[in-house]
C-alpha cells in the first residue's frame, strides 16, 4: 500500500493499548499473553496501526448484531466500565475460540485484540493472525566446519501488506458490530460470529456492490438493453460518489442509471427490496479500485476494450451505434495518440 494514502486514510486513528494472544491448536499450545504490547516500539506500533487501517476501510465488512445473552457483549460493557481490563476482557473472550482450535477444528492463530479510537470513539478490534511455515536458512558448526543449511522454522505473522481473511469491530458506545470471515471454517460456520462474538450477520458491502450490478445485468436483458451501457452508469455512480464522500443509494442509483426508462427504474428497485439491500451503504474510498473506474468489455469478435466509466455518457470519446440487423458499432473519437500497451 502506498505510505502517502495510508496516513491519509489513518487520520483520526489512535491505538490506546494492544494484546497478543498465541492459541496454537494443533499442538494444544494456549499462550495467553499477560501483558500488552508496547507500542512506543516503532515496528510494533506500525504492525498494529496498519492492520487496523486496512480492516477499517475492507468493502468484504458485513454487519452484525449481538444475540441476546452474548458473553462477548457483557464482557465489552464491563471492560467498557473499566471492571476488566484488556488483558482479561481479551483473555475471557477467547476461551470458546481457543477450545475451538484445540478440540473441534485444529488451526494456528495470533489473535490481536485492540482497543482504538477513530474519531474520539472507542472501538475494540479482533484480529486473526493465521500463522504461516516458513523455511528459513540454519547455521551450524559441525566437526568439519561451519553448515549452512534450509529448515523448517516456526508460524510467522502475515505482513501488514497481507489480506486478513478474519475480523471484527466492535463499537464500544453502541455495540455495532463490522466483521469479516472468509476463512474456509469446517461445515462453512462462521468462528467470528459464534465462537467469539456470539453474534448474526448480515450481507456486506461488496455483497451489496455484487448484488447490484447482478439486478443490473438482469433488468437490461430483461427490456432488451446493453448491459454494457448500463453497468457503465451503475460503476460511475458509485465511483463518483465514493470519491465525494457520500453514500449509495439505490433509488439514486436507479434513477441515474435508468433515467429515460421509468419501467427499467422500478423493475430494479423492486428487485433491490426482494434482495432486503439497504437504501444507502457506506463505502470506503479505497473500494473504488481500477474495475470501478473502468469497464471492460470483450466483443464476439474476440475484440477487448477498457474505457474509463464516465467516457460511456460522453459521445465525445465513445459511442455505441445500434443497427437495423441488430449488430453494433463502436465510435472511438478525439484520438490524439495510440500506444502499444
Amino acid at each position: 500500500m502506498d505510505e502517502e494514502l495510508l496516513e491519509t486514510e489513518s487520520h483520526g486513528l489512535e491505538i490506546t493499548s494492544a494484546v497478543l494472544h498465541v492459541l496454537d491448536g494443533n499442538h494444544h499450545n494456549l499462550i495467553y499473553s499477560e501483558e500488552t504490547l508496547d507500542l512506543e516500539e516503532p515496528t510494533v506500533s506500525a504492525y498494529v496501526t496498519r492492520h487496523i487501517s486496512r480492516m477499517r476501510k475492507d468493502i468484504r465488512l458485513s454487519p452484525g448484531t449481538f444475540n441476546e445473552g452474548s458473553s462477548f457483549r457483557e464482557l465489552a460493557g464491563k471492560y467498557f466500565h473499566h471492571e476488566l481490563s484488556l488483558i482479561e476482557f481479551s483473555h475471557q473472550a477467547l476461551e470458546s475460540f481457543g477450545t475451538y482450535l484445540s478440540e473441534e477444528e485444529p488451526g494456528s492463530f495470533d489473535v490481536l485484540f485492540a482497543d482504538y479510537r477513530f474519531d474520539d470513539v472507542p472501538y475494540i478490534g479482533i484480529l486473526l493472525l493465521e500463522g504461516k511455515p516458513a523455511v528459513t536458512h540454519m547455521t551450524d558448526v559441525t566437526e568439519n566446519g561451519i553448515i549452512n543449511t534450509i529448515s523448517a522454522g516456526s508460524a510467522v505473522l502475515p505482513p501488514s501488506t497481507a489480506k486478513l481473511h478474519s475480523f471484527a469491530v466492535v463499537n464500544l458506545l453502541s455495540y455495532e458490530i463490522e466483521y469479516v470471515d472468509d476463512t474456509k471454517w469446517n461445515h462453512g460456520i462462521s468462528v467470528i460470529n459464534e465462537k467469539i462474538l456470539d453474534s448474526t450477520g448480515g450481507i456486506s458491502k461488496k455483497e451489496i456492490v455484487e448484488t447490484v450490478k447482478m439486478i443490473t445485468e438482469e433488468v437490461a436483458e430483461e427490456y432488451e438493453e446493453s448491459p454494457v451501457i448500463l453497468m457503465s452508469k451503475v460503476k460511475n455512480y458509485i465511483a463518483s460518489n465514493v470519491s465525494e464522500g457520500l453514500p449509495v443509494s439505490t433509488s439514486e442509483l436507479a434513477e441515474e442509471v435508468f433515467d429515460a426508462r421509468p419501467e427499467m427504474k422500478q423493475a430494479f428497485l423492486k428487485r433491490t427490496e426482494e434482495h432486503q439491500l439497504p437504501e444507502e451503504t457506506e463505502l470506503p474510498k479505497a473500494s473504488v479500485s481500477r474495475t470501478m473506474r473502468y469497464q471492460r468489455i470483450r466483443t464476439d469478435t474476440g475484440i477487448e476494450l477498457v474505457f474509463p466509466t464516465e467516457y460511456f455518457a460522453n459521445t465525445q470519446y465513445i459511442e455505441f451505434v445500434n443497427h437495423p440487423d441488430g449488430t453494433i458499432s463502436i465510435e472511438i473519437r478525439n484520438i490524439g495518440r495510440i500506444s502499444n500497451r
